[in-house]
């Protein structure tokens, strides 16, 4: 019968009306939820939904009362899949119903899983965070204040038990086999998740509630994903590189161990975009990250599977692929990601899109560029507004680096700056600092040569310090990054052979390291740096950052160095 499901299931449906029994009618149901469990297994969601729905169309007036498991299992499978189809107002509906008739709470964890990852789709951040501690909550979870200083203590206290075992030690650790506690594992790391965008001082807390539990009851698949996350935590937060590294390792380990391939997408995103880019090239991510995307749309993790998509496409323009390329991989998920309804993901996108457009269409029209740039900051202001402050750095940081690479330094520096002011003001920190503190360093010296010299120097000395030491847990990442800020320091210092010798190094490192963008740059840079000091050797230095640049794809910028240079 299992071969021949679809076909049996079908041509009952389509006879559907005409049974009246209920006892034939609920075999319909059952029959339709086991054809919608099968679809579903084979990632053919809009298929399980009409499974679903057409098992629910089956179910007598009482049915809560006489099928209740019937009933509870067709409810929250047909708003899961829902979920994947980007149907959110189905899932709202459906949601709503079985809160009303769920007897326990265990029996509405499915539906408020799929409740949580339905409002995080929809930018509704804020809800999903808020929603998931309460139900944690009735869990009887305890939430201390979350600026207490113990929430943290905790964490890092768990994270060093875990550190301190060895692999088999960590491999030893037994299954967990209580029902209640796996469920509470499931809220615990979505809605952790939700706070590395929204309320960032729950991240403590509830990282450590995942670790404690799976210490004291075992391991499960959402193990993996709090190990992930607390790598990511560690890195951005608490600037650990080598606890991250190792909370990495560690879910890898366990990923593999429990062979979960529905958790791929959430651990990869945080590994492949956190300390994994770090310590390697980020190129090496990108194959990672597309199979995180994969794997998430095949389980139906369609939310993360998305999120896989924009670290793919940010460490795509960041470590240097083909513009053009890019611009087309970028339209294409935009797409994707409107067809499922992804608005968060579409709406992240959207930085990495403006900063692609400009760098290969780049008018020289300053009408047309304002307009733009006055679009941009629309957008900035209206992912504040709406609480996303990642997003709202996000938006800083790649608007920089763009007016950076256009010699809008002015601008450039305003947009720095203002991320800073938000981390400031909110006592968080955004991602990709390193790539922040390269371009920051660059402006801040831009900006000395323009005036108020010993303001701009200081300000780029304190920032370079910062990358240094960034550096040291990513060479292949920041040695041709420092030797070029390195560079520019001494050219405004006046060292000039010492400026000279070290644009060459800057140059030789970023082809060495394969990142022939930042080469670029550091060619124009030695361009200028030679062209001030009237020598003709920046005809050279302008020459092969031309090459560069068209070799990048970022026609925009080629036609401003013609425009801007005496190349």
């Amino acid at each position: 019968i299992e071969d021949l499901l679809f076909l049996i299931a079908d041509q009952l449906n389509r006879g559907g009306m005409c049974i009246v029994e209920d006892r034939r009618r609920t075999a319909l149901a059952k029959l339709n939820l086991r054809a919608g469990k099968k679809a579903m297994s084979e990632a053919t969601f809009l298929r399980s939904a009409s499974y679903f729905e057409a098992g629910i169309g089956m179910l007598c007036g009482d049915h809560w009362e006489e099928y209740y498991d019937l009933s509870l299992r067709l409810h929250s499978l047909f708003a899961e899949v829902q979920y994947c189809n980007g149907c959110f107002e189905i899932v709202g509906e459906i949601t709503t119903i079985v809160l009303n008739h769920a007897k326990t709470l265990e029996d509405k964890l499915p539906i408020y899983n799929t409740l949580l990852r339905s409002l995080g789709s929809q930018q509704k951040v804020q809800s999903a965070v808020e929603i998931g501690i309460s139900v944690l909550q009735k869990f009887g979870f305890k939430f201390p204040s979350p600026n207490n200083s113990d929430a943290v203590a905790n964490l890092l206290r768990t994270k060093a038990i875990l550190e301190k075992m060895t692999e088999s030690e960590f491999l030893s650790i037994r299954k967990m086999e209580d029902s209640e506690k796996e469920s509470a594992m499931s809220i615990l790391v979505i809605t952790a998740f939700y706070t590395f965008f929204v309320k960032q001082e729950y991240i403590p807390i509830l990282l450590t509630l995942a670790l404690q539990l799976t210490l004291q009851y075992g391991v499960c698949d959402e193990s993996c994903i709090a190990l992930a996350d607390c790598s990511l935590t560690l890195l951005l937060q608490f600037k650990d590189f080598n606890g991250s590294k190792r909370m990495a390792d560690l879910a890898m380990i366990l990923l593999l161990k429990l062979d979960a391939k529905k958790c791929i997408a959430r651990v990869f995103v945080s590994l492949y975009g956190g300390v994994f880019a770090m310590s390697n090239h980020p190129k090496r991510s990108l194959k990672p990250l597309l199979k995180g995307y994969q794997e998430g749309m095949f389980h139906g993790d369609i939310g993360h599977a998305f999120i896989n998509v924009n670290a793919f496409l940010l460490w795509c323009f960041i470590s240097g692929e083909n513009l053009v390329v890019l611009e087309k991989d970028i339209k294409l998920y935009r797409n994707r990601m409107t067809e499922y309804k992804q608005t968060s993901s579409f709406e992240f996108s959207a930085f990495i899109k403006e900063a692609v457009f400009k760098l290969v269409h780049f008018s020289g029209h300053q009408t047309s560029e304002a307009g733009v740039l006055a679009d941009q900051k629309v957008r900035v202001q209206l992912r504040m507004r709406e609480n996303h402050f990642v997003y709202a750095c996000y938006s800083y940081i790649f608007l920089g680096v763009v007016e950076y690479i256009f010699g809008n330094y002015d601008l450039a520096a305003d947009m720095f700056q203002k991320k800073k002011d938000l981390e400031k003001r909110t006592s968080k920190e955004s991602g990709y600092e390193g790539l922040a503190t390269f371009y920051e360093c660059l402006t801040c010296v831009a900006m000395a040569r323009k005036l108020e010299k010993d303001k701009w120097v200081s300000q780029a000395g304190t920032a370079k310090s910062k990358l240094d030491e960034i550096a040291k847990y990513g060479e292949i990442n920041y040695e041709h990054r420092c030797l070029l800020v390195q560079a520019e320091m001494f050219d405004v210092e006046g060292r000039s052979e010492d400026a000279s010798n070290t644009y060459d190094l800057a140059i030789a490192a970023a082809e060495r390291n394969g990142y022939f963008n930042e080469q670029a740059i550091a060619n124009e840079r030695a361009g200028d740096f030679y062209y001030r000091n009237d020598n003709n050797k920046y005809c050279h230095y302008y020459g092969t950052a031309h090459d560069l640049y068209y070799q990048w794809g970022a026609f925009g910028k080629v036609e401003h160095l013609y425009k801007s240079t005496p190349f």
